[in-house]
């Protein structure tokens, strides 16, 4: 009895899931089995066989290491730079009217789209050498914007353009938990605005805000596209991704730089693996506190 009444639940499982067992598989396959493809492949040496020279020569190449300092930093900065602005401006796009609510919602939306290498030309023909910004500036004002979009702050502005639209797209929700009676009562108890953001307004915001920096960072620790279009192959600013873009472009027959790329895309995963996790972690902790308020 016991045996029909599990392999009952288990064919109505098999049922429920039957629609999407095809795309789940298939998911599983790229994602799961391409992870363990590279990480197999990062492990094998030119001749064939187990060998960690590759992980030698990325771990022990100076511009490696700097292309992933240089990375981490990058997406660092620019998840910060994404919560200090992105939180008050969901905020105060929260607080809008209906219609202008709207309004910023699309306007982030299609900016947090607007990626990859047109992004890259927009910005080198609005902010670059003779860009249409840097131009009109010396026009009109005879000033020459210190800028350079080609540097490391060139490129904390350029990720920042999608990622702190994204950020507020993804924070916005949250904005919710702000509810109109707290500050009623944090009023009622003579407190000022400065008393309800520090007692009730960051510890409320602040887990959602450090799952969005989380994404942000491991959002921009994964882009190709973008500095690739505005730096190219040659460029001073390495970064994890471009190494392990030059090393598939240069990969030749006798060489193990085709090891090197597939050892660096397993530290890529390993990156955003651990910024999941703790993405996970922490969402799964701010929805539990919510239910109990």
């Amino acid at each position: 009895m016991a045996r029909t009444s599990v392999a009952r639940r288990v064919g109505r499982a098999l049922g429920a899931w039957a629609p999407v067992l095809p795309f789940v598989l298939c998911a599983g396959w790229l994602l799961i089995g391409s992870a363990v493809w590279l990480l197999r492949t990062s492990f094998e040496g030119v001749e064939g066989g187990w060998s960690t020279e590759a992980w030698s020569d990325v771990l022990a190449a100076g511009l490696n290491r700097r292309a992933i300092v240089e990375s981490v930093k990058l997406s660092l900065v620019v998840a910060s730079i994404s919560v200090a602005v992105g939180v008050p401006l969901a905020w105060y796009i929260a607080n809008l009217a209906r219609r202008g609510r709207a309004f910023a919602q699309a306007t982030a939306t299609v900016a947090a789209n607007f990626g990859g290498a047109s992004l890259g030309i927009a910005m080198v023909s609005t902010f670059g050498a003779v860009g249409f910004v840097r131009l009109l500036f010396q026009d009109l004002l005879g000033w020459n914007p210190p800028l350079d979009l080609y540097s490391f702050w060139g490129l904390v502005v350029t990720y920042v353009y999608f990622n702190l639209p994204l950020f507020v797209l993804l924070v916005l929700p949250a904005m919710a938990a702000l509810r109109p009676e707290w500050w009623e009562a944090v009023q009622v108890s003579a407190g000022r605005r400065w008393d309800y953001w520090r007692n009730v307004g960051v510890p409320v915001l602040f887990p959602f805000a450090l799952a969005g920096w989380v994404l942000i960072f491991a959002w921009s620790l994964g882009q190709f596209s973008v500095p690739f279009a505005l730096l190219g192959e040659a460029s001073d600013q390495p970064l994890m991704t471009l190494r392990l873009g030059d090393f598939l472009f240069s990969a030749t027959g006798g060489t193990n730089r085709f090891q090197r790329a597939a050892a660096l895309a397993v530290l890529l995963i390993a990156f955003c693996a651990i910024a999941l996790v703790v993405y996970r972690a922490v969402a799964s902790r701010t929805l539990r506190r919510l239910e109990g308020i």
